[in-house]
């Protein structure tokens, strides 16, 4: 199996300048709200720091995520090594470059009715009573040992828009806005799949020249990356600034 390669840039200054300069206005983008499950008790996200999200989004489509990152290929045995669906959960693999960080991730992701997320959270609903079947299995085989994935709440939420398909330096790039407390963040993201009959190295060389690509055409639009945390991390950090008390 040859797993797809996902380029990110995050932006964290200027973003209404770069969403200008990117011709990405209100008027076209997808809206939605993204909430991160943490054990209500816990002040920092255990679960993050014990490398598992929980992800719920809502919108014109909702749909729950549970996600390793970064995972080792030793923990995808079993059904887990390969991607499939399930009974309604979308199970993959993919590798995510967020220069100059690269690490494989695992998702098994369900979808919802529009709206039934938002309820779950607004209705303060433990957010392990929405995993579905898969989604349970998956941590209890694969997540590492010693992290509780029990009685979470949703934290957030992140208000986000999204515009697909945005042309960017010869690429086809996905770009999304989270804000969250005083977080104000851009995400442009780039897919690189297997051809047919591509050798195993194949994609790694297409994404490695899609990403100097990519940030060429950033520093073109005069912007500045972002180094250091991930999107989730700086999310769920602000979120933590923004709760009374802390």
């Amino acid at each position: 199996m040859i797993t797809p390669i996902e380029i990110k840039v995050n932006l964290d200054t200027d973003v209404a300048v770069a969403l200008r300069r990117l011709g990405c206005g209100p008027d076209t983008a997808d809206v939605r709200d993204i909430w991160f499950a943490e054990p209500d008790s816990a002040g920092s996200p255990a679960l993050l720091s014990g490398r598992i999200v929980i992800r719920l989004r809502s919108g014109a489509e909702d749909d729950l995520t549970v996600k390793l990152r970064p995972c080792t290929p030793a923990q995808l045995s079993g059904r887990w090594a390969r991607p499939f669906l399930d009974e309604g959960v979308r199970y993959r693999i993919e590798r995510d470059w967020c220069s100059p960080l690269r690490m494989l991730s695992a998702s098994a992701i369900s979808g919802w009715p529009a709206g039934s997320l938002r309820d779950c959270v607004e209705r303060g609903v433990d957010v392990t009573e929405a995993l579905a079947t898969a989604q349970r299995q998956f941590l209890v085989s694969c997540t590492p040992p010693g992290v509780a994935v029990d009685r979470l709440r949703a934290r957030g939420p992140v208000h986000a828009l999204r515009w697909t398909g945005v042309a960017l330096g010869g690429l086809c790039v996905d770009v999304e806005r989270w804000r969250i407390a005083d977080l104000d963040l851009l995400e442009l993201a780039v897919k690189i799949t297997a051809a047919p009959h591509d050798s195993p190295v194949g994609p790694h060389l297409r994404a490695a020249a899609a990403q100097q690509r990519l940030l060429d055409a950033v520093h073109a639009l005069g912007l500045t990356p972002a180094t250091g945390s991930t999107k989730t991390e700086r999310a769920l950090a602000a979120s933590a600034r923004a709760r009374p008390g802390s």
